[in-house]
């Protein structure tokens, strides 16, 4: 009776608390029945700073990127080149200004490394001329060593069949694919050959001398040459052109030999390794005739033996 008249007691305090669960404005969160739920407002320069994020997300999805060997990102960009469907030209947006000393930085410290450049086409243009792809590819090499002053040796181009659909302006973005690759033991020996025989071009001889790119990236690949062959020495050679006197041109040569050889101890050869000369106008590759020709000749020539 007892157990009974506890379990009568129980159904009645759970109706109880039910009917005042249901019905008190209170329990839902309202102080009556006229309140409405504020919602939450979003800062807008919160919610503006995630938009940008996500559109940020979408565009380096179709920007230009490298991948090392091991397949991740070196760098990515959110624009990307720009291929024409009438010729061989690439378009290379100002946001990507830069990106030819990423690829050299990132060979300076992996010496071990080689890039591939792809250079996209699709099965017309293949069919139409066999070098799109190629020609495409070699248009950037030209960047990256002219510009980026990266070793050629260390690049190698290549087409690449793809399907693609040019806009109504005749560009494609994208065409363009980087990978960095481990180098082939079948093409270590000419790399090396080119470290071994260098020949630079630049304003070696002025005041205010300051090493080029191309200077810069031969700096690292020599260092690590000589690590490797630690018993071989480097001689360094200055050339001139004719304009002014034999002597001046003999003094001038030396001058951008010792400049160069200078340089190469600050990045951590030792100096007993180089022995620079110079050669003067005496030795030109090619006639003083014309202001090309006088360049080709005020050159720096590196051999390692």
């Amino acid at each position: 009776m007892r157990n009974l008249i506890s379990f009568f007691i129980f159904i009645l305090f759970a109706c109880l608390g039910m009917w005042w669960y249901y019905s008190c404005n209170w329990c839902l969160g309202n102080k009556d029945e006229g309140s409405t739920i504020v919602k939450e407002q979003i800062d807008p320069a919160i919610e503006a700073k995630a938009k940008k994020a996500y559109e940020d997300s979408i565009a380096l999805a179709h920007g230009l990127y490298a991948k090392d060997i091991e397949n991740m990102d070196v760098f990515r960009y959110p624009k990307n080149i720009q291929i024409n469907n009438s010729n061989f030209d690439v378009f290379i947006p100002e946001s990507l200004n830069g990106f030819e000393n990423k690829i050299a930085n990132y060979l300076g410290q992996h010496q071990d490394q080689d890039l591939i450049i792809y250079g996209y086409e699709t099965s017309t243009e293949r069919e139409t001329d066999s070098l799109t792809g190629i020609s495409r590819a070699n248009f950037i090499k030209d960047i990256l060593v002219n510009t980026g002053g990266v070793n050629k040796d260390r690049i190698l181009t290549k087409a690449k069949l793809h399907t693609y659909d040019y806009d109504a302006n005749g560009t494609y973005n994208g065409g363009i694919l980087l990978n960095f690759h481990k180098i082939d033991e079948s093409r270590i020996e000419e790399i090396e050959k080119g470290i071994a025989n260098k020949t630079l071009y630049s304003s070696f001889g002025s005041k205010d001398f300051k090493p080029d790119a191309t200077l810069s990236n031969y700096a690292l690949e020599l260092k690590n040459y000589l690590t490797k062959y630690p018993d071989k020495k480097v001689l360094i050679t200055g050339h001139t052109d004719n304009i002014g006197d034999t002597k001046s041109n003999q003094l001038f040569g030396l001058k951008r030999a010792q400049n160069v050889r200078d340089y190469l101890t600050s990045q951590g050869i030792p100096s007993d390794k180089f022995t620079a000369k110079s050669k003067g106008e005496l030795s030109p590759i090619a006639p003083n005739d014309t202001q090309e020709n006088r360049a080709k000749n005020r050159r720096i020539e590196i051999i390692v033996n």
